[in-house]
């Protein structure tokens, strides 16, 4: 399986608030992170977590993607990341069936969307039939809850509309802006972290709900010890750090807190759909 590496510059700073994996020195603490956007951008927007862990740790840290959901999920199942950052219905689904530790999440508001370009004449969902919809990742959490509300509203894909598969969540709203469709699903977060002028290109014509986007889980082999020290590095960094503020400014992911069990239970709404289309997504 295909399997995008990134390896940032390691720095040797050694700092007590590591001597837990003390044990584990030489051995770089491994993130995946959920290829909601490009390698590039992904390397640009976590750069500040990544250098922050590496200074308080004392080890290096080493972040991965994957070349889509799927492949994403499955190198998780493998285990070959020990910190993931997840889309919160795949770490419901990591939690419940291959035993992964939630440790934090990005705080809730973030909004499952469909953007048009901003001059665009369409003004309601039943304005979509017949149009094609730019879709950066049908097994992205943002994409199921927003054909799951075209469905409500009797739309239907690959009948009521087409659907334009992209790489990315910015390279669908630059579809709309390209005229390539007319219409794009997008998060806030993503909103946030594109150029200027891509963003006020398009408008939103359906706020889909609220959702948890990303959670933080720790692969089963992390000890509590280690588990429970990552988990507190994390609020701090989100919380009380510079380069937290800096990183959260950015990304428009709002803060980092603590994942509660009913966090969790809440995704359970969407465990069938997500299994659904892994099981039928190449």
């Amino acid at each position: 399986m295909f399997r995008l590496f990134v390896q940032l510059v390691i720095s040797s700073l050694a700092l007590s608030s590591g001597s837990l994996f003390a044990g584990t020195q030489s051995r770089a603490l491994d993130i995946g992170i959920v290829p909601y956007m490009s390698a590039r951008n992904l390397i640009s927007n976590f750069e500040p977590m990544r250098h922050y862990l590496e200074k308080v740790l004392g080890k290096p840290v080493r972040i991965y993607t994957a070349n889509g959901f799927k492949p994403f999920f499955q190198n998780a199942v493998k285990g070959d990341y020990d910190l993931v950052i997840s889309a919160a219905h795949f770490a419901r689904l990591l939690q419940k069936e291959h035993h992964y530790t939630p440790l934090v999440m990005f705080s809730p508001g973030n909004s499952a969307l469909v953007m048009i370009d901003a001059h665009s004449r369409l003004k309601n969902v039943q304005d979509l039939r017949g149009q094609v919809i730019a879709v950066p990742e049908q097994l992205s959490l943002a994409s199921i809850i927003c054909m799951t509300r075209l469905r409500d509203n009797g739309l239907r894909p690959g009948i009521d509309y087409t659907l334009l598969e992209v790489p990315s969540f910015p390279s669908a709203i630059l579809a709309v802006q390209k005229g390539n469709a007319a219409a794009a699903i997008s998060a806030s977060p993503v909103l946030a972290s594109i150029p200027g002028d891509v963003r006020t290109s398009v408008r939103t014509l359906l706020d889909a709900g609220d959702f948890n986007s990303f959670v933080f889980l720790a692969q089963p082999r992390m000890d509590s010890a280690e588990s429970d020290l990552l988990k507190n590095i994390l609020l701090k960094f989100g919380q009380s750090s510079k380069e937290g503020k800096l990183f959260l400014a950015n990304t428009g992911f709002g803060n980092i807190t603590l994942v509660t069990t009913q966090d969790m239970n809440k995704l359970d709404r969407y465990t069938t759909e997500t299994k659904r289309l892994l099981s039928t997504t190449p």
